[in-house]
This record gives C-alpha cells, sequence and structure tokens, in this order.
C-alpha cells in the first residue's frame, strides 16, 4: 500500500509551485512533512481524521496547515479528510447529534427549565442552537477518539508488517523464525 501511494501520489516540487499553493508554499517546503514513515504517517492520518471530522467544509486545507506545523505527512493528511464526503456526511452528523444530545442530557443539570418563550423564531432559534451544539458535541467526539485510535492503529499494523518482513525475510535464508 505504502508503495502504491508513493508511486501515485503527486511530486513534491509541482505542488510547491502551483499556483494556488503560493500562499502557503513555505510552509509546505520542509522535507520532514513529505517523507513515509511511521511517525509521519500515524500523525498525518490522525489530524486528517481530527480535521475531517470537525469541519463541514476546509478540512484538507486545515489538515495541511496542522501537518505542516507537527511534521506529519501532508499527503496522507489530505487523502484521511476524505472520511467525510458525500456519502457519509448525512449518518456521521446525524450519529453526532444523537451522541452530542445524549451527552449533553447525562452531563446537565436536572434543575435548568426549558425557555417558554412567546415568539415563534425565538424557540426555532433555541432549538437551532441547541441542536448545532449537541452535534459539535457529537463530532468533537468522533474526532478525539478516531484520531487517538487511529494513531494507535497505524503504528500497530507498521509494527506487525515489519515483524512479519522480518519472519520472512529469515525464512527466506534458512533461519529458524523467532518465536
Amino acid at each position: 500500500m505504502r508503495k502504491w501511494f508513493i508511486k501515485h501520489a503527486p511530486n513534491r516540487d509541482a505542488l510547491l509551485k502551483s499556483r494556488w499553493l503560493a500562499p502557503v508554499a513555505s510552509r509546505l517546503a520542509p522535507s520532514s512533512i513529505w517523507q513515509f514513515d511511521r511517525r509521519s504517517i500515524a500523525r498525518g492520518v490522525a489530524l486528517g481524521l481530527f480535521a475531517g471530522f470537525l469541519l463541514p467544509f476546509g478540512q484538507i486545507v486545515l489538515a495541511a496547515l496542522l501537518s505542516a506545523s507537527v511534521r506529519a505527512n501532508v499527503l496522507i493528511a489530505s487523502a484521511a479528510t476524505l472520511v467525510t464526503n458525500p456519502l457519509t456526511f448525512p449518518p456521521i452528523y446525524y450519529a453526532a447529534y444523537r451522541i452530542g444530545t445524549f451527552l449533553l442530557a447525562m452531563f446537565s443539570s436536572q434543575d435548568i427549565a426549558p425557555d417558554t418563550s412567546s415568539t415563534m423564531t425565538s424557540g426555532m432559534w433555541s432549538s437551532l442552537s441547541t441542536t448545532s451544539i449537541a452535534t459539535f458535541v457529537g463530532l468533537l467526539l468522533f474526532a478525539i477518539l478516531s484520531s487517538l485510535l487511529a494513531f494507535a492503529t497505524v503504528h500497530l499494523f507498521w509494527r506487525l508488517s515489519l515483524v512479519w518482513r522480518w519472519h520472512r525475510r529469515r525464512k527466506a535464508v534458512g533461519v529458524e523464525p523467532l518465536r
């Protein structure tokens, strides 16, 4: 998978010469954010998922800027933001609303009485703000948990693939694999 992605990834120099990226080209210039190693890929996936869940638009830009500041792989971070796309957007936001509503109800005090406004518009705004807050809480939880889980999963799979390659190499040479 790593070799395929490296083969099909855009060229760093071509991206830096793009007129669309001219305002942020200096932030994207360091070679450390274009490396395909375990740490930069894990950071990139985590930051991409965080930005993908937290923002409904502008995710790729935020992921690229964040990854440049913490030496994460820019391409992986940008690709990971695609977790929220037009097909996954409705179920993710509905689940975030449901979980946010549950968390807000669980942690709010029972003494708060609902707002009994006489006008219909103030009731609609109140309902909209409650829905927005619940959705944001759910999305924030998704962003944090998915980032942590993705970071740990990338490290685990990288380690397992490394051990598998060691065993395969030792077997090819004729040495008994480590147990």
